[in-house]
């Protein structure tokens, strides 16, 4: 096995914690089989002194839409839906859908939403956390904000379906509720509440035992402490770990961000990724289906169809498939050369991405508030290819 040097990296995630910009901070590097390297610095709560762990409780957010993703596909191959049936198909109050233009009019949606529409995010749906435009107010009337939304799924979802959309489906990149619809559609499909299908058919067969919707009252002494970000260092904390909201059960299961996980867990789900849909002698899914998912399906990259304001960098070079973004360009990315790979990100810093190419997959776990405050991500994925580029 080649030995790597991982300086660059170790470097780059303890300067982040010693000028406390970061509270602490957790890596991990993994082939189909193996650790190739981790690191854990710093604390997942400053106030008390605990440590950052390896069995820390990470909040990882957006990083549930790829289950989510995944737990559709699932669905699609057992025939259960195409990727281009309307949703209206499955979920009748999206039928009939209407654009809301920014000078207030409403006009009829040039064609129906689809499923792909849906994994793509390019559905029309918005999500106010994220986007400050025209249909937001309408949204937050409606009590209708991804986690913040008030009901249980499938009543947020029928609301959801019930409002104007703000761009006709597939002409441009935003990100929605839309991973939620998704949740709500794997009911339909599979019989099962949303939950209690990832346990039977993905976090069961993987050993993901510490991932889920809630945390044990047990295990609260795990939790991380989640931090809003002022002038560029640690501020006020948003969600205390030994209080944190994921002791609660929540009212609404949220496909788009609503799990709470482990770096141990989700090197599992990666580890499946990376091996092509097989691990622990499950199939979770079909190779070919992966290769679906993970190739660009928009008309051209992310910063083309609209993704300019999301995120802390631009999107130039990449593409986004069916829950996943994909570096289709690593040079007009500003990534290194080598960097063809797909994954995604959480809303609190996480982010993790698989390189089949170069067996490898990484992971980084941190709790920040918001997260393109820096350019952590941006920095973290150079500085992981930087041991591999020899």
């Amino acid at each position: 096995m080649t030995k790597r040097n991982f300086s660059k990296l170790d470097q780059l995630l303890e300067n982040y914690v010693a000028s406390n910009r970061l509270s602490g901070v957790l890596s991990v590097i993994t082939d189909r089989g193996s650790i190739l390297h981790k690191n854990i610095t710093g604390l997942q709560d400053q106030e008390t002194g605990m440590p950052m762990a390896w069995d820390s409780i990470f909040r990882i957010y957006s990083m549930t839409k790829p289950i989510t993703s995944i737990a559709v596909m699932m669905e699609w191959e057992k025939k259960k839906f195409d990727l281009d049936d309307p949703v209206s198909d499955y979920l009748p109050s999206f039928k009939n859908s209407s654009v809301l233009e920014p000078n207030g009019t409403i006009r009829p949606a040039k064609r129906q939403m689809s499923v792909r529409d849906l994994l793509t995010h390019t559905s029309g749906i918005t999500l106010p956390a994220f986007a400050e435009n025209h249909l937001a107010p309408l949204y937050l009337e409606q009590n209708l904000d991804g986690m913040r939304s008030k009901g249980n799924l499938a009543d947020i979802i029928d609301r959801l379906g019930s409002m104007p959309l703000l761009f006709d489906p597939g002409s441009i990149w935003a990100y929605s509720m839309a991973t939620d619809v998704l949740g709500r559609l794997v009911e339909i499909w599979s019989g099962l509440s949303f939950e209690d299908y990832l346990k039977a058919n993905i976090f069961t067969p993987l050993g993901m035992t510490e991932t889920a919707f809630e945390v044990p009252e047990k295990d609260k002494a795990r939790i991380t402490t989640n931090y809003s970000i002022e002038d560029g260092k640690l501020g006020p904390v948003l969600d205390k770990g030994a209080t944190s909201r994921y002791l609660s059960p929540p009212e609404f299961i949220s496909g788009s961000g609503g799990l709470a996980s482990t770096a141990e867990d989700y090197l599992q789900f990666m580890r499946m990724l990376l091996k092509g849909g097989e691990h622990n002698s499950h199939r979770i899914i079909q190779k070919e289906t992966l290769g679906l998912m993970t190739r660009n399906h928009l008309d051209g990259d992310m910063e083309d169809m609209g993704a300019n304001e999301f995120g802390e960098t631009p999107w130039y070079g990449i593409g986004f498939g069916l829950g996943f973004s994909v570096v289709m360009e690593p040079g007009k990315s500003g990534l290194p050369s080598i960097a063809h790979d797909w994954g995604w990100s959480g809303a609190a810093g996480t982010t993790f991405f698989i390189n089949p190419e170069l067996d490898m997959a990484a992971m980084l776990l941190t709790q920040y508030m918001p997260s393109n405050s820096y350019p952590l991500r941006k920095e973290y994925r150079e500085a992981v290819y930087s041991a591999f580029a020899d």
